[in-house]
């Protein structure tokens, strides 16, 4: 029982990875069936659509800037050195769910967070406003039901599995920027490109190819692979796996507690070096 469970939450985590690409509008074609989808992803993952948009578009904008007012909004780690605590508590979901299922639950009674004043425009807070007010009563649906069926499965399939499950999910998605040089504008060297295996990658929709996504975000995920052999020889050399990109986040951690400054620069092709913003 407990090796389904395992199984079924480590899958049901990368719906994150699932409502990102949705997110972009890349996955169908035609736009109301992206959409759709998009309504329903966003339920298991624990997002509102319009905020969680908003909030990735700045990311885009400002990737792994820290100088106000060009922030990015999704920095995994705000402060330097980072944070134990904070890296283990991301493998639980725990800022995660405080930061969106808070914003859901203020939004549904109209009290717009500080964090989505900072990204969605006003014209936009009605749409979100009611977006949450949908998703709240449906996560209260679920309560309801786990109650009148004396059952805590519900509760478990929905809710625990985003957070005991997320394991797998946060080794690839940490990897992306953690450490790496930041206020920079050349994402070769504030992104990370880590090979993966067919299963891993199909989960992560390609995400891997990180570098890759934010050079070009319209490339769509099953576009990834061959974008990323196109322009391999102007690219840092990807790692070869999750190990070889922990190894290095570890070591960074470590050093960072002697000297909060350090990051790791990447070498860049000779002659293909980009600019910094500072």
């Amino acid at each position: 029982m407990i090796p389904a469970f395992l199984l079924y939450g480590t899958v049901f985590a990368f719906s994150e990875a699932a409502a990102h690409e949705l997110g972009h509008g890349t996955v169908f074609k035609t736009r109301w069936l992206n959409e759709a989808v998009y309504w329903a992803i966003c339920f298991m993952s624990w997002r509102e659509q319009v905020y969680s948009r908003w909030l990735h578009a700045k990311h885009h904008t400002y990737t792994h800037l820290t100088a106000a007012p060009y922030k990015d909004p999704e920095l995994a780690f705000k402060h330097r050195p980072h944070s134990y605590v904070k890296l283990m508590t991301d493998f639980v979901r725990v800022s995660h769910g405080v930061q969106f299922l808070s914003a859901i639950f203020l939004h549904s009674f109209g009290i717009i967070t500080k964090g989505a004043k900072e990204v969605v425009p006003e014209a936009e807070y009605k749409k979100m406003c009611d977006n949450s007010r949908v998703l709240l009563a449906c996560y209260v649906a679920v309560f309801v039901w786990a109650v009148l069926a004396h059952s805590g499965l519900p509760i478990v399939f929905l809710f625990l599995a985003r957070a005991y499950g997320t394991w797998l999910h946060e080794l690839c998605a940490l990897t992306q920027h953690t450490g790496l040089k930041e206020n920079v504008l050349d994402h070769r060297v504030s992104s990370r490109t880590v090979k993966l295996n067919p299963v891993v990658r199909f989960l992560y929709w390609n995400m891997n190819y990180h570098i890759e996504h934010h050079m070009f975000p319209s490339v769509p995920f099953h576009a990834l692979p061959k974008f990323h052999e196109a322009v391999a020889e102007q690219m840092p050399q990807p790692y070869a796996g999750l190990w070889s990109a922990w190894r290095e986040i570890l070591v960074i951690f470590a050093r960072q507690r002697r000297d909060p400054e350090y990051v790791v620069v990447r070498e860049l092709p000779v002659g293909k070096r980009g600019s910094a913003v500072a």
